[in-house]
């Protein structure tokens, strides 16, 4: 759950108001306001939104601004309002959420999907995301897990409940099964130009290291990232097993050249 962070504005104020009626001038007790500066994170627990109101004026008045945060998500606070007791958290610029629409601890979604363990060894799993004790129990690395549910720390970490209240951290954890990852050598080619209408989805390999279908993830030396399939070899593939050619547009490939790359070889 990626955690929002707007600057937000301040204003502190107390104050008496005076209201005439008539030739007859009362004192009237007008809303006591204070400010604190803070820090933290808090969670939209209102499912249908959190109004945001405005920065509270010298009465204690705020405004309806018309727009609301989504329900379960996280906000980075920078102050807090106390106006008669009732506390506002500031997430913007003249934007402030009532406390009785967030929650200062993340909630859990139910998820209901297999993940993967991408780490060598096995990972500590633990009895909550939040400050959780060391089960003494571990995922092994490469695994496949079914995961029942997933919520996020005060850092902004998203964890996952393998069940029966183990908790991974989610940096361990990839949707893809990565059986293999390697550093290759690779060029890149237009199947087009060399009259093939095999389009650009392909890869040539060495057939006898990665069989056609095999699905490979490339990340280039510049961090582009290419998903491709096997789909045929190649003169300089197949006698070299370390080297791969890319299909991809001739102008593309021209600027490509050779380089390093690191290839994730998925399940």
């Amino acid at each position: 759950m990626k955690i929002k962070n707007i600057a937000a504005s301040v204003l502190t104020v107390a104050s008496l108001a005076l209201v005439t009626l008539g030739s007859t001038t009362s004192a009237v007790q007008a809303a006591t306001v204070s400010y604190q500066t803070t820090s933290g994170v808090i969670y939209i627990n209102n499912a249908n939104g959190a109004t945001i109101y405005t920065t509270p004026n010298t009465q204690g008045n705020v405004g309806d601004t018309g727009n609301k945060l989504s329900n379960n998500t996280a906000w980075a606070i920078s102050k807090t309002a106390n106006i008669d007791g009732v506390t506002y958290y500031a997430v913007g610029k003249n934007q402030w959420i009532n406390a009785s629409d967030i929650s200062t601890t993340a909630p859990v979604t139910s998820v209901n999907k297999m993940m993967y363990v991408s780490a060598s060894g096995h990972v500590n799993l633990y009895s909550s995301a939040n400050g959780g004790y060391f089960t003494g129990n571990t995922a092994a690395g490469g695994s496949g897990y079914t995961v029942y549910a997933q919520t996020t720390d005060a850092s902004g970490q998203v964890w996952y409940d393998l069940g029966g209240s183990q908790w991974i951290n989610g940096k361990y954890m990839s949707n893809d099964n990565v059986k293999q990852t390697i550093t290759m050598n690779a060029t890149a080619y237009d199947p087009a130009v060399l009259g093939s209408n095999m389009g650009y989805s392909g890869v040539a390999a060495n057939l006898s290291k990665f069989p056609r279908g095999t699905h490979l993830r490339i990340t280039s030396s510049n961090g582009t990232v290419y998903n491709r399939v096997v789909n045929d070899t190649g003169l300089f593939a197949y006698s070299n097993p370390n080297q791969l050619d890319i299909a991809m547009p001739n102008s593309q490939a021209l600027s490509f050249g050779r380089q390093n790359v690191t290839v994730q070889v998925l399940g």
